[in-house]
């Protein structure tokens, strides 16, 4: 059966169902978009939790805003799997799947990149007016808590998959010629930012709003992929140890061995 027949969501659950379909598709095929599908399939854990824990003042809005956010995710995989052509930044990441010298660390923050910088914001508009926009504001940031600590979490997984990328655990993008400083701070600063400006905009214009910042993350993802200064180096000395065994990486992303 073909993945794209798995490719919507209705709830976290069907999220996170969707979502390991995916990883095990990836699993099989020995393919590099795994990698990121297990990272969000982790933040998206955490979010589960959070609202089984009551931690967002509205839980209802907060399973909202995680489909149409990870539906904005499996219809750029979607996408690519049939052929298709997704945004800009979602086009880098996948393609650079395809690449063998880039590090699990770019991989994941291509994806962070393309999720958090571009589909966010749109996301978070998706389901807001804007009357309402701002009382998210404080959900919306408990949500990125959790995004970011499951990152931070991945420590463990990486070292397992290549000691020396726990160098790499505060990777700045600020030497190269990113328009972006790439940080997981700023990557939700500029969603919420994003949100704000798209929310209540008429479609053809917020079309035009969206082409425009894919164009700009774009640049992002190109400065992930070619960084400059000392993160070129230790990309380049993560890779001579990193485990080239894709399905295993996969696997210790997700905790099994």
């Amino acid at each position: 059966m073909n993945d794209a027949h798995f490719m919507q969501a209705n709830s976290i659950n069907e999220v996170i169902i969707c979502l390991d379909k995916i990883i095990r598709s990836c699993e099989e095929k020995s393919s590099r978009t795994g990698y990121f599908a297990s990272l969000y399939k982790a933040m998206t854990l955490g979010v589960q939790t959070g609202i089984e824990q009551k931690v967002f003042e509205d839980s209802a809005r907060m399973e909202r805003l995680d489909v149409a956010f990870a539906n904005r995710y499996l219809d750029a995989y979607n996408m690519y799997i049939s052929d298709r052509q997704p945004t800009h930044s979602w086009m880098y990441a996948f393609k650079a799947s395809e690449q063998m010298n880039l590090t699990v660390v770019q991989h994941l923050l291509l994806g962070i990149n393309a999720h958090i910088n571009l589909d966010l914001g749109i996301a978070t508009a998706s389901i807001s007016t804007s009357d309402n926009l701002e009382s998210m504001h404080h959900d919306y940031n408990q949500i990125n808590e959790i995004i970011a600590n499951v990152y931070n979490s991945m420590d463990k997984a990486l070292r397992k998959i290549a000691w020396p990328a726990v160098f790499l655990r505060p990777f700045d993008m600020g030497g190269t010629n990113s328009v972006i400083n790439f940080s997981m701070q700023k990557a939700r600063d500029t969603a919420w930012n994003n949100a704000k400006l798209l929310v209540g905009m008429s479609s053809g214009i917020e079309d035009q709003v969206i082409r425009n910042t894919d164009s700009v993350i774009s640049k992002v993802a190109t400065a992930i992929q070619n960084p400059g200064g000392i993160i070129k180096w230790l990309t380049r000395s993560i890779l001579l140890f990193e485990s080239k065994d894709v399905t295993g990486n996969i696997m210790a992303l997700n905790e099994r061995s």
